[in-house]
């Protein structure tokens, strides 16, 4: 059952006459009468008293009500696609690395809401390589991930441009040597972190063998471990700037490539998006393009 043949079917019992449900549908009668006739063969009623004027038999006063709802039902889903309308059965599932939910996320997602206040977000927090292999697997709907290149098959778009520094003890002065920075362990989040794979790389650029790794599940517990003596971390400069008056670290800048990192918004290809994905995607990627205008 063609939803243009229920168009037509409606334009002749709205106007009561073939002729003129061809005029207001712009097309030839004889289309008109050829959907009319295929639809009453498919349902096997006669829908239409053939007369002037046209009229509604009791199976197309019945097919009538459906016809409307149904052609309703079409507009409101395509309106929803194609416009700007946020539909609130749509959650936006959302994740991010808990840096980036520290940091940077609190601003975005007020600007946004402030845009659609309607619209639904569900937010997680694990490392990179986990938020990569659920939006693959289709369990996220998009997810901010920190990462040197672009994501293989997904859908990247760079938004921030982060800096890492080492992160120790207050009592640690001056930046480390060597031989302390072979003996201190380090402390991060769990495998897949891009964070972590980091530490592996700044330790190498120093010529140190890889450290022994001690994991957190949260950036305050990061945080604490290390002002409390139990190890050094790498985490962004953005952070430690926005937290510096509120913890008792030394600061460290490394100025190798290892200690830089891209966080890209990634998903899946747009033409999988639905409304309200497109509307948060192309808010993000509307904030950055008048940001570096």
């Amino acid at each position: 059952m063609l939803l243009k043949s229920l168009e037509f079917f409606l334009a002749v019992a709205e106007s009561g006459s073939f002729s003129l449900a061809a005029q207001k549908m712009y097309t030839v009668q004889s289309n008109i009468t050829s959907h009319v006739k295929k639809l009453e063969e498919e349902l096997g009623v006669v829908l239409l008293n053939r007369h002037n004027p046209v009229t509604l038999t009791n199976a197309g006063q019945q097919l009538h009500s459906y016809a409307v709802q149904m052609i309703a039902l079409h507009n409101k889903a395509k309106k929803i696609f194609q416009d700007s309308d946020i539909d609130p059965n749509e959650t936006i599932r959302l994740g991010s690395m808990e840096t980036t939910a520290a940091i940077r996320l609190p601003q975005l997602l007020n600007e946004c809401m402030q845009q659609y206040p309607n619209l639904p977000i569900e937010l997680q927090t694990h490392p990179t390589g986990y938020l990569i292999n659920a939006v693959q697997q289709g369990e996220l709907d998009c997810a901010f991930v920190a990462s040197k290149y672009v994501i293989p098959e997904l859908y990247s778009y760079p938004i921030w441009q982060e800096q890492l520094v080492l992160v120790c003890p207050k009592q640690q002065t001056e930046f480390p040597d060597i031989a302390t920075l072979a003996k201190t362990r380090f402390i991060a989040f769990r495998q897949g972190c891009s964070y972590r794979h980091a530490i592996e790389l700044f330790l190498n650029d120093h010529s140190v063998p890889p450290s022994q790794i001690m994991e957190m599940g949260s950036l305050d517990g990061i945080v604490s471990c290390v002002e409390l003596g139990v190890g050094f971390a790498l985490l962004p400069k953005s952070y430690l700037t926005k937290v510096a008056d509120k913890v008792s670290l030394s600061c460290f800048e490394i100025n190798t490539e290892s200690a830089h990192f891209t966080t890209y918004v990634v998903a899946q290809p747009p033409e999988t998006w639905g409304s309200n994905l497109k509307q948060f995607i192309g808010f993000i990627e509307q904030q950055f393009i008048q940001k570096c205008a």
